[in-house]
């Protein structure tokens, strides 16, 4: 059986025009030399291809759960496209207990948080739109008050007006919008708890700026160079705060960007920060931990039979390395949206930087996690999995210079594994996860932090065999067959491999 060793150079998109575009701007030579002298191919990672609506960008956590899975798959997009209608949502049991208890309690409110956005990686803006508008089919008479979370990193840097505009004909009568505040601090998945204060501080005690007009005061930070990602949190003057046995509605499907602050609200044995003791009965579209809280309208796909557990149950001996950064990412996503004990696994975590943006490092720990993954070659395992953050983590800064020197530290560690792997008898496979680093720059000078529709790289470094073009599903059943395996029933067939 091939020694292998994966590389996922996560956010490392593939596009040709070179205006703006990092990856064909940073003088990677070690990766343009494997891409032009072993068999290569393009992988789609965006739209259809992968069971998003069209046009809709790959993102991370996705395109780690195609990598592994090996098949198509529901995307909670698909599926939400699907049921989040107003009406259908009556026929939901969990949305039903949510109205029937305020109905019951008219003197409670509804407290909706959403990263108001069209991003399409963490939420979408129309989601938004169909609840207001089951709300109204409803007759809900409660008070509803929208906390929007403005984006800056999977859409525009500077558009979160233009999604105030866009529900304001929604926002009437018994429905308000009264606090904005930036996803640094909202959605931190970092475990920087500090962030997380700042938002619960607003949500719980109305800690923030009070603005007469919420539009003007973000045009005054913008003026100040604060993008939407980093914006303070800002609240209207009828702002008010979360009560006990109010209900507050997670409108994110993301999982990982809502743990934190979940935890906070949710956690009786919560430590990072003093809570409140206000406790309001907390739902979300999807499950986000089931240990602290089991309000969650609608279950996920989740993949059995993933290519890291396949190989575990082969007994094949393994090694994952990534940063902390993509924890969830490798061990959760990879396999199939649930965390899986794999026997003859090792796992090394490094942890990421500790800095605010990891533009201020932009090449993050790679050399360690190149070390680390050299070490394990030299221990001859048979399968290593190696993921670097880089380009995605750099690129969703919209730093240009930074995000070419965090490509240019990828491709030393390339040059550095590919020498022992040889020596070792590695054949190494590189892929990534979706794109973003081919566009940071647009051809009208705006700066681009969010992931883009290209296509991806997928190369095998033998010479001997050959790839065609496909989408990111086909990665786990091609590596199988290359390997001499057989591709579990739940896998689909590779089309793409040739040998």
């Amino acid at each position: 059986m091939k020694k292998i060793l994966t590389i996922i150079l996560d956010g490392f998109g593939m596009r040709e025009d070179v205006y703006g575009n990092a990856v064909k701007n940073a003088g990677m030579n070690n990766f343009i030399n494997i891409w032009n002298n072993y068999p290569h191919c393009l992988l789609k990672s965006s739209g259809e291809a992968v069971g998003l609506p069209e046009e809709q960008c790959g993102y991370s956590e996705l395109g780690h759960k195609l990598i592994g899975a090996g098949k198509n798959i529901t995307t909670k997009q698909t599926l939400l496209d699907e049921k989040f209608k107003k009406e259908k949502l009556q026929y939901n049991k969990k949305i039903s207990e949510l109205t029937d208890y305020l109905k019951l309690n008219y003197k409670k409110n509804l407290h909706i948080c959403i990263l108001l956005s069209d991003g399409g990686v963490s939420s979408h803006i129309k989601y938004l739109k169909e609840f207001l508008k089951y709300l109204e089919l409803i007759k809900l008479k409660n008070n509803v008050y929208i906390h929007a979370i403005s984006d800056g990193r999977d859409a525009n840097k500077f558009s979160i007006c233009n999604f105030l505009n866009e529900i304001e004909p929604l926002v009437k009568n018994n429905i308000h919008l009264v606090s904005v505040c930036g996803r640094y601090y909202a959605l931190d998945d970092t475990k920087d708890y500090r962030r997380t204060k700042v938002y619960y501080d607003l949500l719980y005690d109305g800690r923030g700026v009070e603005a007469l007009n919420i539009y003007k005061a973000i045009e005054k930070c913008y003026e100040k160079k604060l993008s939407d990602e980093y914006l303070p949190p800002l609240k209207s003057t009828d702002f008010v705060s979360i009560e006990t046995n109010d209900v507050f509605l997670f409108l994110n499907y993301s999982k990982e960007n809502q743990r934190q602050l979940l935890n906070a609200m949710c956690n009786k044995d919560f430590v990072e920060f003093n809570a409140r003791p206000t406790s309001p009965k907390v739902y979300s579209l999807f499950e986000i931990d089931k240990e602290i809280n089991e309000n969650y309208f609608f279950e996920s796909e989740k993949v059995d039979h993933c290519l890291c557990e396949y190989l575990g149950e082969l007994g094949i001996e393994q090694a994952h390395i990534f940063e902390s950064i993509k924890t969830n990412s490798v061990l959760y996503y990879l396999n199939g949206e649930k965390f899986v004990d794999i026997e003859k696994r090792d796992i090394f975590s490094v942890d990421s930087p500790n800095v605010e943006r990891f533009d201020m490092k932009p090449e993050m720990n790679a050399l360690t996690v190149a070390k680390i993954t050299i070490e394990c070659m030299e221990k001859d395992y048979d399968f290593i999995l190696v993921n670097f953050a880089n380009p995605d983590e750099v690129g969703h800064t919209g730093n240009y210079q930074a995000t070419i020197n965090s490509l240019q530290a990828i491709d030393v560690c390339l040059g550095k594994i590919m020498e022992v792997a040889e020596e070792n008898f590695y054949k190494i496979v590189i892929v990534s996860s979706h794109a973003n680093t081919d566009t940071i720059i647009d051809h009208d000078n705006n700066i681009v932090s969010k992931n883009t529709t290209s296509p991806v790289p997928f190369i095998i470094m033998d010479k001997k065999i050959k790839l065609k073009n496909g989408s990111l599903e086909s990665f786990a059943p091609t590596l199988l067959k290359y390997m001499d395996i057989a591709i579990p029933k739940e896998m689909k067939d590779t089309e793409i491999l040739i040998i």
